[in-house]
């Protein structure tokens, strides 16, 4: 399907360096990876050894944002040293990276550190928002740090407004607000702007077993503010993870399993009742056979053909990937269903 916004910039989604997200960059497949410029966000030293180890297995050469910021947005603790420490790493080795860091860490860098980051060409600037528009002191430091990025020679500006959670409703007024915060933004200077928001939930705790719907929020505020933007504002997404999700929630993973599947309008949950390989054959036969008219099939991503595999009576039962590969199989279709299909 051709895109639907061929004059937006590409699409971005949010992930985690974790195995199973690793394992969804890696079998990205050419119609897709072309259209998509993850951000790769590193939360601990662990990640950060394992992104040194690996990056160049995963990404090659491909475009990549990269944020070592904690959960605030912050370079805090180790964070600037280990991010300086890869980018290093990345210029040695050229890769194609793109350093994404908040405009207030920006505004602090030493001399020797902003050069690093203008070398690679781009520097994308993460700026987290809570309401509908920037306060005063946001909109200054944000000016500020583009301006810094824009004076070096041959490097240019991306901008993410990250507005965390998407509300579940909002107003025209709230639209035309964050719109018009993104249009005079854009107006500096820059590359590209995108607008990111997640609405997957906290937790599925309400999901007992069974079948359940969670409204894609951020996919409908994007499609209102990008109605009345002038700017051609990119979609971003943190996927099938809320925004708030940390690495201390990883145990809950696995205590019962579950598909999320990205449809037009929300995500199709489907939650076993235990942790299992039966239990992760069942749902996805749940899926593929009486959700046939939402399922793509096993051609439509790496993600649809590991729950075909999974839900095929003939496929041999070892070697049908299960437990943490739902979320390989979750991110896997969730990138391919927003190129294809929406945007």
């Amino acid at each position: 399907m051709p895109p639907s916004y061929s004059n937006h910039p590409a699409y971005i989604p949010v992930i985690k360096w974790q195995q199973y997200e690793q394992y969804a960059l890696r079998h990205l497949r050419a119609e897709v990876q072309r259209r998509v410029t993850p951000c790769i966000e590193i939360r601990t030293s662990k990640q950060h050894q394992n992104i040194v180890d690996n990056y160049r297995s995963i990404r090659a050469s491909h475009i990549t944002l990269i944020d070592y910021s904690d959960p605030q947005g912050r370079l805090s603790g180790v964070r600037l040293a280990e991010f300086r420490d890869f980018l290093k790493i990345a210029k040695t080795n050229s890769y194609s990276i793109v350093p994404t860091l908040s405009p207030n860490d920006l505004n602090n860098l030493s001399t020797p550190d902003l050069n690093l980051l203008v070398s690679f060409g781009e520097v994308a600037i993460r700026e987290k928002i809570s309401g509908f528009s920037l306060s005063a002191d946001q909109e200054i430091q944000l000016k500020a740090a583009i301006q810094k990025i824009n004076s070096a020679d041959n490097c240019g500006t991306r901008v993410l407004i990250d507005k965390g959670q998407a509300p579940e409703t909002w107003t025209q007024a709230n639209c035309t607000q964050l719109a018009n915060a993104i249009d005079q933004i854009n107006d500096v200077g820059i590359k590209s702007i995108h607008l990111l928001s997640g609405a997957y939930p906290e937790s599925l705790t309400t999901v007992k077993t069974g079948m359940a719907e969670f409204a894609r929020n951020d996919w409908a505020l994007w499609k209102d503010i990008n109605n009345i933007c002038t700017s051609n504002v990119g979609f971003c997404d943190y996927g099938i993870l809320n925004p708030y999700w940390t690495e201390e929630t990883l145990e809950l993973r696995g205590q019962r399993l579950a598909i999320r599947y990205t449809r037009d309008l929300d995500w199709l949950i489907l939650r076993a009742d235990g942790k299992t390989r039966d239990h992760s054959i069942a749902i996805s036969q749940i899926l593929v056979n009486v959700y046939s008219s939402d399922f793509k099939g096993a051609p439509y991503s790496y993600g649809d053909q590991l729950l075909e595999e999974r839900a095929d009576p003939t496929f041999p039962d070892k070697d049908k990937k299960c437990g943490h590969y739902h979320i390989t199989e979750g991110w896997s279709h969730h990138i391919a269903f927003v190129v294809k299909q929406q945007y």
